[in-house]
């Protein structure tokens, strides 16, 4: 049984905002119960699966496998991750411009093109995020775009 009380999950951006992914989550998922989390991009999906496993801090609250609390990976959970091609070193914008960089495509016309490329997408707004700061979802279509 995993059961989730009170958890909170904030993170601090390149720009100095807080987001806060996950705010005041309780959650009692029974054994041999299937259970899907759905939400748009954005929303604290992947944080929440990876607090249960272990692998991110988590600000508040309390995360309890079979009534033993979670403080880091553990022998008695497995994530499968989703796999993204993208630099971590750079931005949604670098990574959307890369392709158009090593063709030799000028800045200004790169950057435009990129721009257009994240808009359509929606991310128009996380242009200079780096991939460690998106959900999965957005880096999803950051590599899509």
């Amino acid at each position: 049984m995993i059961r989730i009380q009170g958890l909170a999950k904030s993170f601090v951006g390149q720009d100095g905002r807080t987001v806060e992914a996950l705010r005041d989550v309780d959650l009692d998922v029974g054994a041999h119960e299937f259970l899907t989390v759905l939400g748009p991009s954005g929303c604290g999906k992947t944080t929440l699966l990876k607090a249960v496993a272990g692998l991110v801090p988590w600000d508040d609250g309390d995360i309890l496998v079979d009534g033993v609390p979670v403080r880091g990976p553990g022998p008695d959970r497995s994530v499968v991750f989703q796999n993204f091609a993208l630099l971590p070193w750079a931005t949604v914008l670098g990574n959307v411009a890369f392709g158009l960089r090593m063709r030799g495509v000028g800045r200004a016309e790169r950057e435009e093109r990129a721009r257009a490329l994240i808009a359509a997408v929606g991310l128009a707004g996380f242009e200079s995020k780096l991939p460690g700061e998106l959900s999965g979802g957005m880096q999803q279509r950051v590599g899509i775009a």
